[in-house]
Protein backbone atom coordinates (compact mmCIF):
# COMPACT_ATOMS: atom_id res chain seq x y z
CA UNK A 1 0.00 0.00 0.00
CA UNK A 2 1.29 3.48 -0.73
CA UNK A 3 0.41 5.25 2.47
CA UNK A 4 2.53 8.17 4.22
CA UNK A 5 3.26 8.33 7.43
CA UNK A 6 3.28 11.87 9.78
CA UNK A 7 5.37 11.39 13.31
CA UNK A 8 5.27 13.58 15.99
CA UNK A 9 9.19 12.96 17.55
CA UNK A 10 8.97 13.71 21.28
CA UNK A 11 7.35 11.09 22.86
CA UNK A 12 6.32 9.50 19.74
CA UNK A 13 9.28 8.31 18.22
CA UNK A 14 12.18 9.36 21.16
CA UNK A 15 11.58 9.39 25.32
CA UNK A 16 11.17 13.31 26.29
CA UNK A 17 13.59 15.42 24.75
CA UNK A 18 16.56 12.13 24.97
CA UNK A 19 17.86 10.47 22.15
CA UNK A 20 16.12 7.52 19.81
CA UNK A 21 16.28 4.46 21.70
CA UNK A 22 18.96 1.44 20.10
CA UNK A 23 16.19 -0.71 19.94
CA UNK A 24 14.30 1.39 18.63
CA UNK A 25 16.27 3.15 16.26
CA UNK A 26 17.29 -1.24 15.12
CA UNK A 27 13.54 -1.36 14.14
CA UNK A 28 12.67 2.45 12.32
CA UNK A 29 16.07 2.22 10.42
CA UNK A 30 14.54 -0.95 8.46
CA UNK A 31 11.29 0.57 8.33
CA UNK A 32 12.55 3.93 7.40
CA UNK A 33 13.97 2.31 4.31
CA UNK A 34 10.64 0.79 2.74
CA UNK A 35 8.21 3.70 3.74
CA UNK A 36 7.76 7.57 3.24
CA UNK A 37 6.85 9.61 6.19
CA UNK A 38 7.31 13.32 7.33
CA UNK A 39 8.19 14.56 10.95
CA UNK A 40 6.00 17.38 12.40
CA UNK A 41 7.33 18.60 15.62
CA UNK A 42 6.89 21.47 18.29
CA UNK A 43 10.82 21.72 18.40
CA UNK A 44 13.40 23.33 16.10
CA UNK A 45 15.64 21.59 13.58
CA UNK A 46 18.62 21.50 15.85
CA UNK A 47 16.56 20.09 19.06
CA UNK A 48 15.32 17.55 16.09
CA UNK A 49 18.97 16.55 15.27
CA UNK A 50 19.94 16.33 18.94
CA UNK A 51 17.29 13.47 18.95
CA UNK A 52 17.08 11.66 15.77
CA UNK A 53 19.67 9.53 14.03
CA UNK A 54 20.67 11.97 10.55
CA UNK A 55 20.03 9.04 8.63
CA UNK A 56 16.38 9.17 9.42
CA UNK A 57 15.79 13.18 8.58
CA UNK A 58 17.58 12.97 5.65
CA UNK A 59 15.09 9.76 4.54
CA UNK A 60 11.89 12.04 5.69
CA UNK A 61 9.99 13.07 3.03
CA UNK A 62 10.01 16.75 4.86
CA UNK A 63 10.51 18.14 8.46
CA UNK A 64 8.09 19.98 9.50
CA UNK A 65 9.15 21.94 13.19
CA UNK A 66 7.51 24.57 15.17
CA UNK A 67 4.32 23.19 14.88
CA UNK A 68 4.27 22.92 10.94
CA UNK A 69 5.21 26.44 10.72
CA UNK A 70 8.50 25.90 9.30
CA UNK A 71 8.84 23.29 6.93
CA UNK A 72 12.94 21.92 6.01
CA UNK A 73 13.75 19.68 3.27
CA UNK A 74 17.85 18.93 3.05
CA UNK A 75 18.59 21.33 5.54
CA UNK A 76 16.64 24.15 3.12
CA UNK A 77 14.05 26.18 4.42
CA UNK A 78 10.91 26.08 2.25
CA UNK A 79 8.49 27.85 4.06
CA UNK A 80 8.51 29.84 7.49
CA UNK A 81 5.36 31.34 8.83
CA UNK A 82 7.39 34.19 11.35
CA UNK A 83 5.52 35.06 14.01
CA UNK A 84 6.82 38.54 16.59
CA UNK A 85 7.07 38.12 20.20
CA UNK A 86 5.35 40.89 21.17
CA UNK A 87 6.09 43.11 24.84
CA UNK A 88 2.65 42.55 26.11
CA UNK A 89 2.95 38.75 25.17
CA UNK A 90 6.24 38.00 27.25
CA UNK A 91 5.20 40.68 30.00
CA UNK A 92 2.08 38.53 30.15
CA UNK A 93 4.26 35.20 30.54
CA UNK A 94 6.75 36.30 32.82
CA UNK A 95 4.07 37.15 35.35
CA UNK A 96 2.66 34.05 34.63
CA UNK A 97 6.23 32.63 35.73
CA UNK A 98 6.29 35.07 38.76
CA UNK A 99 3.05 33.54 39.88
CA UNK A 100 3.19 30.21 39.32
CA UNK A 101 3.19 27.68 42.52
CA UNK A 102 5.90 25.58 41.39
CA UNK A 103 8.92 27.24 42.60
CA UNK A 104 11.47 25.48 41.09
CA UNK A 105 13.63 27.36 38.22
CA UNK A 106 15.96 26.04 35.85
CA UNK A 107 16.23 28.93 32.90
CA UNK A 108 15.22 29.62 29.64
CA UNK A 109 11.45 29.89 30.08
CA UNK A 110 10.48 31.66 27.06
CA UNK A 111 12.12 30.61 23.61
CA UNK A 112 11.44 32.57 20.85
CA UNK A 113 11.86 30.34 18.00
CA UNK A 114 10.98 32.83 15.21
CA UNK A 115 7.89 31.27 14.12
CA UNK A 116 6.60 30.29 17.90
CA UNK A 117 7.18 31.17 21.42
CA UNK A 118 7.85 28.01 23.64
CA UNK A 119 6.81 28.25 27.38
CA UNK A 120 8.16 26.00 29.93
CA UNK A 121 7.45 27.09 34.03
CA UNK A 122 10.22 24.98 35.06
CA UNK A 123 12.48 25.87 32.20
CA UNK A 124 14.22 24.18 29.54
CA UNK A 125 17.47 24.01 30.98
CA UNK A 126 15.95 21.53 34.14
CA UNK A 127 17.64 17.57 34.14
CA UNK A 128 15.69 15.04 32.85
CA UNK A 129 15.12 14.18 36.08
CA UNK A 130 13.27 17.85 37.07
CA UNK A 131 11.45 17.38 34.13
CA UNK A 132 9.90 14.26 35.23
CA UNK A 133 9.12 16.04 38.67
CA UNK A 134 7.33 19.31 36.68
CA UNK A 135 5.63 16.80 34.55
CA UNK A 136 3.96 14.65 37.66
CA UNK A 137 3.38 17.39 39.73
CA UNK A 138 1.75 19.21 36.54
CA UNK A 139 -0.42 15.47 35.62
CA UNK A 140 -1.49 16.67 39.39
CA UNK A 141 -2.32 20.49 38.92
CA UNK A 142 -3.17 21.04 35.82
CA UNK A 143 -1.01 23.91 35.48
CA UNK A 144 -0.46 23.90 31.90
CA UNK A 145 -3.76 23.20 30.71
CA UNK A 146 -5.17 26.36 32.66
CA UNK A 147 -2.07 28.53 31.85
CA UNK A 148 -3.10 27.57 28.06
CA UNK A 149 -6.70 28.27 28.61
CA UNK A 150 -6.05 31.87 29.74
CA UNK A 151 -3.79 33.06 27.14
CA UNK A 152 -6.32 31.79 24.52
CA UNK A 153 -8.70 34.07 26.71
CA UNK A 154 -6.66 37.19 26.82
CA UNK A 155 -4.85 36.80 23.21
CA UNK A 156 -7.78 36.07 20.94
CA UNK A 157 -5.60 35.73 18.20
CA UNK A 158 -3.17 33.48 19.60
CA UNK A 159 -3.57 29.70 20.37
CA UNK A 160 -1.85 28.08 23.31
CA UNK A 161 -1.19 24.12 23.44
CA UNK A 162 0.70 21.63 25.58
CA UNK A 163 3.57 20.38 23.95
CA UNK A 164 5.87 17.38 25.57
CA UNK A 165 6.56 17.30 29.17
CA UNK A 166 7.29 21.02 30.51
CA UNK A 167 6.04 23.52 27.95
CA UNK A 168 3.27 25.78 26.12
CA UNK A 169 3.79 26.43 22.15
CA UNK A 170 1.83 29.73 21.15
CA UNK A 171 1.42 30.77 17.87
CA UNK A 172 -1.16 32.74 15.59
CA UNK A 173 -3.95 31.15 15.69
CA UNK A 174 -4.74 28.19 12.93
CA UNK A 175 -0.88 28.06 12.11
CA UNK A 176 -0.66 24.43 13.75
CA UNK A 177 -0.01 20.84 12.74
CA UNK A 178 -3.18 20.79 11.24
CA UNK A 179 -1.72 23.37 8.43
CA UNK A 180 0.95 20.15 7.44
CA UNK A 181 -1.45 18.32 5.53
CA UNK A 182 -2.55 20.30 2.78
CA UNK A 183 1.14 20.75 2.07
CA UNK A 184 1.80 17.18 1.87
CA UNK A 185 -1.45 16.69 0.10
CA UNK A 186 0.04 19.31 -2.87
CA UNK A 187 3.60 17.69 -2.86
CA UNK A 188 2.48 14.60 -3.85
CA UNK A 189 1.33 13.86 -7.70
CA UNK A 190 -0.12 10.52 -7.07
CA UNK A 191 -2.62 10.59 -3.78
CA UNK A 192 -1.09 8.08 -1.74
CA UNK A 193 -3.90 5.09 -0.67
CA UNK A 194 -3.95 6.02 3.17
CA UNK A 195 -2.38 9.03 5.18
CA UNK A 196 -1.36 7.85 8.87
CA UNK A 197 -0.43 10.17 11.52
CA UNK A 198 1.37 8.89 14.89
CA UNK A 199 1.95 11.15 18.24
CA UNK A 200 1.23 11.49 21.62
CA UNK A 201 0.27 14.64 22.31
CA UNK A 202 -3.81 14.12 20.72
CA UNK A 203 -5.73 15.24 23.47
CA UNK A 204 -7.54 18.19 23.26
CA UNK A 205 -5.25 20.52 23.70
CA UNK A 206 -2.20 19.08 22.93
CA UNK A 207 -0.38 20.46 20.18
CA UNK A 208 -1.21 17.08 17.92
CA UNK A 209 -5.08 17.01 18.49
CA UNK A 210 -5.25 20.00 15.58
CA UNK A 211 -3.76 17.45 12.93
CA UNK A 212 -5.99 14.75 14.42
CA UNK A 213 -9.02 16.71 14.65
CA UNK A 214 -8.57 17.27 11.04
CA UNK A 215 -7.91 14.01 9.95
CA UNK A 216 -10.90 12.78 11.52
CA UNK A 217 -13.38 15.25 8.91
CA UNK A 218 -10.72 14.18 5.91
CA UNK A 219 -10.99 11.05 3.95
CA UNK A 220 -8.34 8.21 3.27
CA UNK A 221 -7.01 10.08 7.04
CA UNK A 222 -5.95 7.54 10.48
CA UNK A 223 -4.52 8.95 13.37
CA UNK A 224 -2.85 6.83 16.36
CA UNK A 225 -2.89 8.00 19.52
CA UNK A 226 0.98 6.28 21.31
CA UNK A 227 1.84 6.16 24.84
CA UNK A 228 5.65 6.68 23.54
CA UNK A 229 8.23 5.20 21.29
CA UNK A 230 7.16 1.46 22.58
CA UNK A 231 3.86 2.02 21.62
CA UNK A 232 4.71 3.30 18.42
CA UNK A 233 6.64 0.54 17.39
CA UNK A 234 3.68 -1.69 18.00
CA UNK A 235 1.40 0.30 16.10
CA UNK A 236 4.01 0.04 13.24
CA UNK A 237 4.54 -3.66 13.35
CA UNK A 238 0.56 -3.86 12.99
CA UNK A 239 0.48 -1.85 10.19
CA UNK A 240 2.74 -3.75 7.73
CA UNK A 241 1.44 -5.67 4.91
Amino acid sequence: MDRIFMFDVDGTLTPSRQRMTKEFAKFFDKWSEKNKYYLVTGSDLDKTKEQLPIAYIDRAEGIFTCCGNQMWRDDELIYDNKFELTSKLKNTLEVILMSSQYKHRYGNHIEDRGSMVNFSVVGRNCTQEQREEYFEWDKEKGERRKISIFLKQKFKDLDAVIGGQISIDIYPKGNDKSQILDVIEQERLVPPSEYIFIGDGIQNGGNDYPLAELMDNTEICDWYHTKGWEHTKEILESLID
